[in-house]
């Protein structure tokens, strides 16, 4: 994520930031944006499907907003990721 930031001369996040119980992946504070990149290695299985749901409603509820990209995309569609990223950072 952070290798298209600065290759789209987008905003640099924070990273690995905790908010309540939870640790968002990158975070622009200014923006309450928060993006999640989610590896198929981890995020398979009901548990993490269930607590992926349940980390993006406690986010919402205070009012960040939630996007969530994979690895795949992030690696061969970067360009896709970053028109998202420039709508919501704008």
């Amino acid at each position: 994520m952070l290798w298209v930031c600065r290759r789209y001369h987008l905003p640099i996040p924070e990273v690995n930031v905790p908010i309540g119980p939870y640790t968002v992946d990158f975070l622009w504070s200014d923006r309450r944006l928060v993006v999640e990149t989610d590896g198929w290695q981890g995020h398979r299985g009901r548990q993490a499907f269930e607590d992926d749901r349940a980390r993006d409603a406690f986010l919402r509820l205070r009012g960040y907003e939630v996007l969530r990209f994979t690895w795949r995309q992030l690696r061969d569609d970067p360009a896709s990721v970053v028109a998202v990223l420039r709508r919501y950072l704008a």
